[in-house]
This record gives structure tokens, sequence and C-alpha cells, in this order.
């Protein structure tokens, strides 16, 4: 995986690896979390759902839960499943 420079419109967990100078691979090892999983986070393909997963990736990037939650995109992705169903 390529290093992540700084963006316009980044997730909150990619900029917090750049910040860190780590790659998505890094951040699998530090936390246990799958890259394939960090990527679809980080390509917005996917939201953290898992509470115990983000809690590990908030572990390894010193900080908390809500610096890595987007509520805008949460609440986006939300409103169009239920649109869906």
């Amino acid at each position: 995986m390529a290093k992540l420079t700084i963006k316009e419109g980044m997730t909150p967990i990619d900029r917090k690896c750049v910040e860190m100078g780590i790659s998505r691979l890094e951040l699998s090892r530090r936390s246990g979390v799958s890259p394939r999983t960090l990527e679809a986070w980080g390509k917005r393909l996917r939201i953290p759902r898992d509470v115990y997963q983000i809690y590990k990736v908030a572990l390894a990037l010193g900080c908390r839960i809500e610096d890595l939650i987007e509520p805008e995109v949460a609440e986006a992705t939300s409103k169009k499943e239920n649109d869906s169903q």
C-alpha cells in the first residue's frame, strides 16, 4: 500500500495516518483490523459499524473513537439504505 498524503475529503482515519506518518498497512498491523477493511473505510465503500474495530483503530492512532467518526457520512449512508428497503 502506498503512503497516504493529505488531501481534501479524506477520512479522519486516513488523516490521522498521514499525521503519524504511517500507512494503512501499518495501521492494520498495529490495530489488528484487516487492510481490506481499512481500505474500504478509506474509499468510503463501507463505514465503520463495528465499535470494537473502530476502538482498536482509535487505540492504535492514539485518539478517541469520536475523532474518527463522520456523522454526516453515516447519516447519508443510513438514509440511502433505508430508502432502498
